[in-house]
Order: structure tokens, then sequence, then C-alpha cells
């Protein structure tokens, strides 16, 4: 199934006090690795779908590691699991260039996964995912 890599080299206002990524911040290069994902198969969320709504159900990510402020990490985003009104995208974060730490080029640090649905923004209920969009996750 379809999977990017997108490099993202940790910013000051994603960590606290203690210089190690803030949680929330891995959720988001999890976004913007599944967002070049989408434009990777011919479905930018910006252009692409108008009138269908995709809410994420689930949200989980596990840390292997310390991420620090100046890591430079590679996000991988890959189709876990594509169903009749949903898929999954499942993502593993990996050290590039570490900073201050004792990781290694190549360590994982974070992995998670997200499940999306088709959703009909007018009734809210699930919808069959489009089929030109299924089959677009569903490439190999």
């Amino acid at each position: 199934m379809p999977r990017v890599s997108v490099q993202v080299r940790v910013p000051f206002p994603d960590v606290d006090s203690s210089r190690r990524i803030h949680f929330t911040a891995m959720l988001r290069y999890f976004e913007v690795a599944e967002h070049e994902l989408m434009r990777a198969i011919g479905f930018p969320y910006a252009t692409a779908l108008w009138g269908v709504a995709f809410p994420r159900v689930h949200v989980a990510c596990d840390f292997r590691g310390a991420v620090r402020y100046d890591d430079l990490l590679s996000v991988e985003a890959r189709v876990a699991h594509v169903g009749r009104s949903s898929w999954k995208v499942a993502f593993t974060a990996r050290v590039l260039q570490e900073v201050a730490s004792e990781l290694q080029v190549g360590d994982v640090v974070a992995e998670g996964e997200i499940a999306i649905v088709c959703m009909n923004p007018k009734s809210e209920r699930a919808q069959p995912l489009p089929e030109e969009l299924r089959q677009a996750l569903e490439r190999e």
C-alpha cells in the first residue's frame, strides 16, 4: 500500500522546558506526513473530494525515545488498512540526526496510527469511501 516519508527538524516552539518534544507536536508531524501521503496518491486535502468530510476517530502514538529540540526526524506515513468507509494510516518516526542524546541514526522514536472515516457532512454519518479514493489507497 502507499507510503511516503517527510523530514521534520524539531523547532523550538515544539519543546518544553526540558528541551524534549511536547507530545502533541508528534501528532502534528504525523499529520504533515499524512497530508504528503494524500498528495502522493493524487488526493490532496486542499483540493480533492470537496463535499465529503474525513474526521479522525482514533489517534494513537507510542513514544520509543526522547526527541529533542533541533533533532532531524524522518516521519513515514503508510496506508495500513482500507475498510468500507474508513482507512488507517500508520506512522513511524526515526532519527536522522540527533543533537544531544543517546539515540542513534535510524532509531525509532515514535510509532502511531490514525483512523479516518469518510463522512457525509450533512447527515454526519459514515458513508462508503469514494471508489477512486479506495483504489488510490489500495495501490501497491
